[in-house]
């Protein structure tokens, strides 16, 4: 029989982005959850009380501090180039991405964030999100990064600056 048949479940995975701490996000709720984050958003929590609550959380096992395996970090950076989000994610938003993408071959995933971006990202990955401070987004968008003056269309992360005339890129709704 399979494992469904059987009545079990899959271990639910929530992972945090810098969104959480910064938002007082309740982790004790939340007891029955493996609580998940990357070194990229501990280095993003500058403020004391942010700082403070995660070094709480990490001292009495409630939280783990996990670097994505590399094939699911280039297997990020593909997703989000497949819809245009590419010069839009952070390293922090990547590496989310990326555990959310590890993880969920585990068990259920959620990923706590107001990054619209990642929100988009994630959408079409197939994994739910949950925003803390804002009501996210509805539907899926894709996007062509292309440079205004010459037409250059851009599949480099992070990539701002036309490299072939230095103009500013720009984000065009892809349908």
């Amino acid at each position: 029989m399979k494992e469904e048949q059987l009545g079990s479940r899959k271990k639910t995975y929530i992972i945090l982005d810098t969104t959480a701490f910064l938002a007082k996000y309740p982790l004790q709720h939340y007891s029955s959850h493996e609580l998940l984050t990357t070194v990229h958003v501990i280095s993003e929590l500058r403020d004391r009380e942010s700082r403070e609550a995660f070094e709480i959380a990490l001292n009495i096992g409630r939280i783990k501090v996990v670097q994505p395996d590399k094939k699911f970090i280039d297997k990020a950076i593909n997703i989000s180039k497949s819809i245009g989000e590419h010069t839009s994610l952070s390293k922090t938003d990547l590496s989310i991405l990326a555990l959310a993408l590890q993880y969920s071959l585990y068990g259920q995933v959620i990923v706590i964030t107001d990054d619209y971006a990642l929100q988009n990202t994630l959408l079409y990955a197939g994994i739910p999100f949950k925003p803390l401070r804002t009501t996210g987004i509805k539907r899926l968008r894709r996007y062509l990064v292309v440079c205004p003056t010459c037409g250059y269309v851009s599949t480099n992360i992070g990539e701002n600056i036309c490299p072939l005339c230095n103009s500013k890129l720009i984000k065009k709704k892809f349908s």
